[in-house]
C-alpha cells in the first residue's frame, strides 16, 4: 500500500488517494492534503443460532411386517385362492383342506353332547322310574366320555410334544447358525446352511425369491420361519391343556358314577346329577375341540399384504413342515442401512429421515439403531420405518436415506466465507473502532453457508465477511455508503 509522506528524489509524483491529490517534489520535506481510504467491507454482527448437518446413506427396502402361514392341519388340498403377487386382506380363505373327517368327528361330538344334554333331563326330573337304570346309563355315558377323552388326551399329548421336539431342534440350529454367522465361521455356516435352506419354502429357493447364498437373508428367513413353528407350538400347547382338563374332568366324572352305588337314593340322584352337567360340559368341550380342529382346514390370511411366496397347489397335500404362503405387508416398509460409530452416535430413535428412490421422497422414522457392530461391514445397524402406498417402494430394491446427524444449538454461527486459515489456525477480521482487527477463532461444524464458532468471538462482535486484497490486521474499513473515520 502506498501511504501519506513517501518522497522518491528527483521525480514529482502524483498519487490519487480517496479524491485527494497529494504532491512531492524532489527535497520536499511535507506532504500536504493527503488521505488514505478506508477499505470498503461487509459486515455483520455475530450472533446465537443454530445448524444441523445431514448425513445422506444406502439402505436396502424390506417389509416392515411379513408372515409364514403355516396350516395346523395335514390332508389334499381342495382349493387354492390366490396366486404369488396377489393382494389379500386379513381373513381372506387363502386355501382349504379336505376335511371330511373333521366334520365326521364335529358330529360325532355333537352327538355326544346331544346325549349328554338327555342325561341332565333325567338328572333333573325325568319320569324314568328305576334309579338303577338312571345309574347304568350314567356310568355308561361317563365311561363314553372318558375313553373319548382320554383319546383326545393322548393325541394332543403327542401332538404337542412332537412340535416341541422340532421347534426345539429347528430353534437350536438356528441359534448355532446365527452365533457361527457373528463368529464369521464360515465351516459351520456353509455346514447348517443347507439344513435350513431344506426348510424354506420349495418355491421361493427355486425361483430366487430367497437368496440362498446370503446368511444374513438364510437368517432372518429361519428366524421368521422359527417364529411360525413356535406360534404353532403354542397352540398345539393351549389345545393339550383344554383336553388335559377335559380328561380330569371325565375321570373325575366317571369315579363319580362308579362310587354312586354305594351312595343313599338322595345321594345316588345328586350324584347323577352332578355327573350328568359333567358329561354335559365334557360334551360341549369335545364339540368346541371339534370345532377348532374343522377350523384348521380353511386357511386364512393373518395378515393384509401382498403374496411373496406359494407353495401349496390343488391336489397337492398339506403339512406342516413348510409355510404354504408367504404374505408381506408393503404398506409399511423398513430400510436397513449402516453408519458409522461416531453418526450412530448421533441417532435416536423417533429421529425422522427421508428416503429417496427414483426421485420420489417418502418421510419416516428410526425404529432401531444397533449396539453392536455387523460382522461383515465392521458399521452399526439403523433401521427406519416408511409408511408408503402399496407397491411404491418394492422390497428389495436400494434406497437413499438422508437423516440429521451432528448439531449445534444456541452456538454463534457467521457466514463460512467470513473464516480464513493460517496454516492450521482459522481466523475471522473483527472491526473495531473502524478497524481491521485479526481474531483468532475456534471452529465446529459448518456446511457450505455457515460456519460455527466455539470460542474468540462473542455475540454482538462486527464481523467483515467480506475479502478485499487491502484486508489486513489494523487497517481502517467502513461499510458501504459510509465515510472513513479521521
Amino acid at each position: 500500500m502506498l501511504g501519506s509522506g513517501k518522497r522518491k528524489c528527483g521525480i514529482g509524483m502524483a498519487i490519487l488517494l480517496g479524491g485527494s491529490v497529494a504532491l512531492a517534489g524532489c527535497g520536499s520535506t511535507e506532504v500536504s492534503n493527503t488521505e488514505v481510504s478506508a477499505v470498503v467491507v461487509d459486515m455483520q454482527e455475530a450472533q446465537l443460532g443454530s445448524l444441523t448437518l445431514q448425513n445422506s446413506f444406502v439402505g436396502t427396502v424390506t417389509p416392515q411386517e411379513m408372515v409364514y402361514v403355516i396350516p395346523f392341519a395335514s390332508g389334499t388340498i381342495t382349493e387354492v385362492n390366490y396366486n404369488v403377487g396377489d393382494h389379500v386382506n386379513a381373513g381372506d380363505v387363502l386355501f382349504r383342506i379336505d376335511d371330511s373327517a373333521a366334520r365326521l368327528q364335529l358330529q360325532q361330538a355333537k352327538l355326544s353332547a346331544t346325549s349328554a344334554k338327555q342325561q341332565v333331563d333325567m338328572a333333573t326330573g325325568s319320569q324314568q322310574s328305576s334309579t338303577d337304570l338312571q345309574l347304568d346309563s350314567a356310568i355308561v355315558q361317563a365311561q363314553s366320555g372318558y375313553e373319548q377323552a382320554q383319546i383326545g388326551y393322548f393325541q394332543a399329548k403327542n401332538a404337542y410334544e412332537k412340535l416341541d421336539d422340532l421347534t426345539e431342534e429347528y430353534k437350536e440350529r438356528v441359534e448355532q447358525f446365527d452365533q457361527a454367522i457373528a463368529s464369521n465361521d464360515y465351516a459351520k455356516i456353509m455346514e447348517l446352511l443347507p439344513q435350513l435352506v431344506a426348510s424354506f419354502p420349495p418355491d421361493s429357493v427355486s425361483s430366487g425369491d430367497i437368496d440362498i447364498t446370503n446368511p444374513s437373508v438364510v437368517s432372518m428367513v429361519a428366524n421368521a420361519q422359527l417364529s411360525g413353528y413356535q406360534s404353532q407350538r403354542d397352540t398345539a400347547h393351549d389345545y393339550f391343556l383344554q383336553a388335559s382338563s377335559a380328561y380330569r374332568a371325565a375321570e373325575s366324572g366317571l369315579n363319580i358314577a362308579n362310587k354312586s352305588k354305594d351312595l343313599t337314593q338322595g345321594q345316588i340322584r345328586q350324584d347323577a346329577n352332578a355327573q350328568a352337567k359333567t358329561s354335559l360340559s365334557l360334551a360341549q368341550l369335545g364339540v368346541d375341540s371339534a370345532e377348532l380342529a374343522l377350523s384348521y382346514y380353511t386357511v386364512e390370511a393373518p395378515i393384509s399384504g401382498v403374496i411373496q411366496s406359494r407353495s401349496v397347489e390343488v391336489n397337492g397335500i398339506a403339512a406342516s413342515s413348510n409355510p404354504a404362503f408367504i404374505i408381506a405387508n408393503e404398506d409399511s416398509m423398513t430400510v436397513t442401512f449402516s453408519v458409522s460409530e461416531a453418526v450412530r452416535n448421533t441417532l435416536q430413535v423417533g429421529d425422522s429421515v427421508t428416503v429417496e428412490r427414483n426421485g420420489v421422497n417418502y418421510e419416516g422414522h428410526i425404529t432401531e439403531v444397533g449396539v453392536a457392530v455387523t460382522q461383515a461391514t465392521g458399521l452399526f445397524q439403523v433401521k427406519a420405518s416408511v409408511s408408503v402406498s402399496n407397491g411404491t417402494l418394492p422390497s428389495g430394491v436400494s434406497a437413499k436415506i438422508t437423516a440429521d446427524t451432528y448439531s449445534e444449538e444456541n452456538v454463534v454461527v457467521i457466514p463460512y466465507d467470513a473464516v480464513y486459515y493460517d496454516n492450521d489456525s482459522a481466523y475471522v477480521y473483527l472491526c473495531v473502532d473502524h478497524k481491521a482487527v485479526k481474531t483468532y477463532v475456534t471452529t465446529g461444524i459448518f456446511d457450505d453457508t455457515n460456519i460455527v464458532i466455539l470460542d474468540g468471538i462473542s455475540t454482538g462482535d462486527m464481523v467483515i465477511t467480506s475479502w478485499s486484497p487491502r484486508l489486513l490486521d489494523g487497517v481502517e474499513v467502513a461499510a458501504p455508503g459510509t465515510t472513513a473515520q479521521k
